[in-house]
């Protein structure tokens, strides 16, 4: 049997996706900003968005590591259960990147933060890995925002195909190194939430 992973932050839950996530991810990805800046990630109907969701299913194998599979969450509001964005980690180059995306009227809450932050200490902790990149378009400027406030930094700006387009972007990283300076590790994220009555849940 297939073992997921359900994760907590103060104000969500990064879990698996479900059958029922299909009709509100592709709501999402026909806003405005989905469309400029996750074209990639835009569902035609709800076949697609269902073949989608199926198929990030199916790459969630903790036998792999995101160098080869992505490893994809559904963020959804701990307070109301609703589905809100998603974040993961996923193959690029060679190494892995984060990715996420979160519903037009829940930006600027925080949420994109608090998941891609929690994302990354599971990822650092679980796959042992070095280092983690974040790409986004050289004009979006909230994403990157998202990515310095997590402790990324910035390596390098060039042309490359990003989100089926091919766009000057900017490249982030966060190294293991950075990550247990400012004490993002998982385990300190973990003892943090537990403080506030959470705690990781493992589903199998």
């Amino acid at each position: 049997m297939m073992t997921m992973v359900s994760l907590e932050t103060r104000s969500l839950l990064l879990r698996p996706f479900a059958p029922s996530d299909v009709e509100p991810m592709l709501a999402m990805s026909q806003e405005d900003c989905a469309r400029k800046w996750l074209p990639s990630q835009v569902y035609r109907d709800e076949a697609h968005a269902a073949s989608a969701v199926d198929w990030l299913t199916r790459q969630f194998d903790l036998q792999m590591t995101p160098k080869t599979n992505a490893f994809v969450f559904g963020v959804a509001d701990k307070a109301t259960a609703r589905l809100i964005g998603h974040v993961g980690l996923s193959p690029l180059f060679d190494g892995v990147e984060v990715g996420f995306g979160i519903a037009t009227l829940e930006q600027g809450k925080g949420y994109a933060t608090e998941a891609v932050r929690r994302a990354c200490a599971w990822g650092f902790e679980r796959f042992s890995l070095s280092a983690i990149l974040g790409v986004t378009d050289a004009e979006n400027v909230a994403s990157q925002r998202v990515l310095r406030r997590c402790g990324f930094r910035k390596k390098e700006e060039k042309m490359m195909r990003c989100q089926g387009v091919e766009r000057s972007v900017i490249i982030f990283e966060l190294t293991e190194k950075n990550v247990q300076q400012t004490g993002c590790t998982e385990s300190a994220i973990l003892l943090s939430v537990q403080r506030s009555g959470t705690s990781e849940t493992i589903c199998l």
